[in-house]
């Protein structure tokens, strides 16, 4: 339930980071001390809840025409701009994770998938040799180094390789053994399982399009599924680690994913939506995963 006076609470009152709210097709998101008001591109979203919450954002991204957008920003932000985030495990870890506004709108940091990140540090086993692709600002990949695994980290970007490597150290995970490549994902697989290459798990999040640092098309439709029966050939057949599949492409529902992950590799899968809760205990679903856990 909501306070009586939250509809006109500051930045302090809500949790950070957290949703604060959602509607009229727009975002309202506390991000390290920064209210942030961005797009929501999906259909029938209900109304907002805290109308009176949204003129204290502090960065607004703006959409001009022809789809091209600017960030406005109304005072100064932090420099470094980061947000905290706690993950329980073994070794419990707070990962600092940098905002860094794009041209796209996005910002570097994904509330929906908190629940998996704390899932991969809660599960991983220490010592399991993971491989992380299409692994962007390597939250995911922190979270399976803190848990004391092995990553080899994979994306295409050298931008969002950059910012993976600021976020490993500004988490105090600089030393950790992490493995940074700028590769395509399908040619990485082919490579190594030319080479015999064995892990004990991975995590990937594909996106719908995307291309290779030379210019390899990568499209979902059609290269998900070869894709898994590759990754398929270079797990270990004990399941010691844990996989995990997450996407935001509208025509991958998570039964899709349980299903492809589960013909692809067998064994236990559970699936669901990604997921984060505004300050009025709303839900907004803004992917699907499916993942399988490490044997037991």
């Amino acid at each position: 339930m909501l306070s009586p006076d939250m509809n006109a609470a500051p930045a302090g009152k809500f949790r950070d980071p957290s949703l604060v709210d959602f509607g009229g097709g727009r975002r309202l998101e506390l991000l390290g001390g920064v209210l942030v008001d961005r797009p929501l591109a999906l259909p029938g979203l209900p109304g907002r809840r805290l109308p009176d919450a949204w003129p204290a954002a502090a960065a607004v991204f703006e959409t001009g025409r022809g789809g091209a957008g600017t960030w406005r920003f109304s005072r100064p932000v932090p420099d470094p701009w980061l947000v905290h985030m706690p993950l329980d495990g073994p070794a419990p870890v707070t990962l600092a994770l940098e905002v860094r506004p794009a041209p796209s709108g996005q910002c570097g940091v994904f509330l929906e998938q908190v629940e998996q990140w704390r899932w991969l540090a809660a599960v991983t086993p220490p010592a399991a040799r993971m491989l992380s692709l299409f692994a962007h600002s390597g939250a995911a990949t922190l979270a399976l180094v803190a848990a004391g695994a092995e990553v080899v980290h994979v994306d295409a970007s050298p931008q969002a390789l950059d910012l993976a490597r600021s976020n490993a150290r500004a988490s105090g995970l600089a030393a950790a053994p992490i493995r940074w490549l700028r590769e395509d994902a399908r040619t990485f697989l082919a490579r190594e399982i030319r080479r015999g290459a064995r892990y004990d798990g991975v995590v990937l999040d594909p996106p719908s399009w995307g291309h290779g640092p030379k210019g390899q098309a990568f499209a979902i439709d059609r290269d998900l599924g070869p894709l898994l029966t590759d990754l398929a050939a270079l797990i270990d057949r004990s399941g010691r680690g844990p996989i995990l599949l997450t996407c935001h492409s509208p025509r991958w529902h998570h039964r899709r994913l349980h299903d492809t992950l589960e013909t692809a590799c067998g064994g236990t899968v559970e699936s669901g939506r990604l997921e984060c809760h505004d300050a009025g205990g709303r839900p907004l679903a803004l992917g699907d995963f499916a993942r399988r856990p490490p044997a037991r």
